[in-house]
């Protein structure tokens, strides 16, 4: 979030890398690939000659990824309404990109390099591009086929003035309809400390656009996927746009348009909860080119743990058109289904006052938690209707060190409420600190309904079934889910958890 100065569909590269004319004639028949080459040595980087850019179009869209900075994208364009490049590049914490966050906060370098003050506090922040020292990432392979671009890189640390990552980010971007672009982003870490650091937000992906696109756009309500009329967030002459806005899009979009209602959207089904904003002031909405400071900015965000070892991917779809184009788009998606499988991935779930056995998942999530504070699991946000969902499997085996059979847990589901319908700012900051108490006060948090349930605490794997649609309180639209453990010191192994219709 600066402002200066899950599954793949195809196979991920690999450090085998073409080393023949047999090996380039067997691609080409099988693929096609146009281009696969990468140097022995990956800390000398992919050789990409003279052109660093490689593009990705048809007849609609054209999409540009810059291999000296990691393959991130900094060209975009709409041939149908002319848009000319609508990606801004002012510095390599813009453009699209990846760009993940943990602890420790301040995060020191291997070798004692401290981070820039002015951004020691988002801790530990690989990013795609480059760093604020204006080091780019490093490249260090490359897949051109007829419908796809796909990048490998070794991250630098936003923070620092010239630190790179101790991981490597890969990135697909697979044209996806006429309009769009499905963008894969993967992260393979490999960090010395092992402390599984609390789950932090993560930009899926970070787009940065130039001024001209400056209208921030999407749904925001209780009743999405109705054709309920769009908000605009962020418009001329209004005063907003910076700090950036934080808020809750049901349809999983959001889009950064110019004055005549064209530009760019992001489509993440994984959560809905958005930031976006502008930075450059009123006078610049509307003007500016890929190397000026004013810029529209998107992400959709997600709390997630980033492991030491982890190697995790997320897909997220980039649109181009006008707004009825972005949002048709997202709305013609599949929904994801009510109902997470602990089999290798946690499904963006995370905790409170609790922690797990680590990555790799492998049949189940392994979770500790204690007495005081008591622990608690937490879901992404989404949305979902109560009468679609009237009751909660939860299958668990819990374990603890008493003399009680059975032990107090708890459902808690978060409804929308009246916040969700509007924007706050992204930080409290003195000017602003008075507003954001008055938009509180006008539009409060909708108040949680807990259900409580009891638990064998025997090292049993046993499903539990809990009513929700009984509590008078569980009518109309949900966001979220949180699973509170026992008050105890114990453990659960949780499998699966799953909203249900009851027949």
């Amino acid at each position: 979030m600066k402002t200066q100065s899950a599954q793949p569909t195809s196979p991920p590269l690999s450090r085998r890398w073409i080393k023949t004319i047999g090996a380039v004639v067997l691609f080409v028949f099988a693929g096609p690939l146009l281009e696969a080459m990468g140097s022995k040595d990956p800390a000398a980087g992919f050789d990409f000659g003279d052109e660093p850019m490689r593009y990705l179009e048809n007849s609609r869209l054209k999409l540009g990824i810059d291999l000296r900075a990691g393959g991130a994208v900094t060209y975009l364009e709409d041939k149908v309404h002319k848009s000319g490049n609508m990606i801004n590049s002012f510095d390599w914490g813009r453009q699209i990109q990846q760009s993940y966050y943990s602890g420790p906060i301040p995060f020191i370098g291997p070798k004692g390099e401290q981070p820039v003050k002015q951004w020691a506090g988002l801790g530990w922040n690989p990013i795609q591009a480059g760093g604020f020292g204006g080091i780019p990432s490093k490249s260090i392979a490359f897949e051109h086929g007829a419908d796809f671009l796909r990048v490998r890189c070794i991250p630098m640390q936003w923070p620092h003035m010239n630190l790179p990552g101790d991981c490597e980010f890969e990135a697909t971007y697979r044209l996806s309809g006429a309009n769009a672009v499905l963008m894969e982003a993967r992260i393979i870490n490999a960090r010395v400390d092992k402390t599984q650091y609390p789950a932090r937000n993560q930009e899926m992906p970070a787009l940065y656009t130039n001024g001209p696109w400056y209208r921030l756009v999407t749904y925001m309500g209780d009743a999405p996927f109705s054709d309920k009329p769009c908000v605009t967030i962020v418009d001329q002459n209004d005063g907003k746009g910076w700090p950036w806005l934080k808020f809750y899009a049901p349809e999983h979009w959001l889009a950064l348009v110019n004055d005549k209602g064209f530009g760019v959207g992001l489509y993440q089904p994984d959560t809905a909860r958005m930031v976006g904003g502008f930075a450059g002031g009123d006078a610049k909405k509307g003007s500016g080119g890929p190397k000026d400071s004013p810029t529209g900015y998107i992400s959709p965000v997600a709390n997630r743990i980033l492991d030491h070892n982890i190697d995790w991917t997320y897909r997220t779809w980039i649109i181009v058109g006008s707004l009825d184009e972005i949002r048709g788009f997202a709305q013609s998606q599949p929904r994801n289904p009510l109902s997470w499988d602990f089999n290798d991935l946690r499904h963006g779930w995370t905790y409170e006052h609790a922690s797990d056995s680590g990555w790799p998942v492998c049949s189940g999530l392994d979770i500790t938690f204690k007495e005081k504070p008591q622990g608690a699991m937490v879901s992404d946000e989404i949305f979902w209707k109560a009468e679609d969902a009237t009751f909660l499997e939860i299958e668990a085996a819990f374990s603890a060190a008493t003399n009680h059979p059975t032990l107090s847990a708890a459902v808690v589901v978060h409804p929308v409420g009246a916040e969700d319908t509007t924007d706050f700012p992204m930080w409290i900051e003195p000017k602003i600190k008075e507003a954001t108490e008055e938009k509180h006060a006008r539009f409060p948090s909708a108040v949680p309904i807990q259900i409580p349930f009891e638990v064998a605490a025997d090292g049993t794997m046993r499903i539990y079934r809990i009513p929700l649609g009984n509590t008078p309180a569980y009518k109309g639209a949900m966001k979220q889910l949180r699973i509170v453990f026992p008050a105890v010191e114990g453990t659960v192994r949780v499998r699966r958890v799953m909203l249900k219709q009851d027949s």
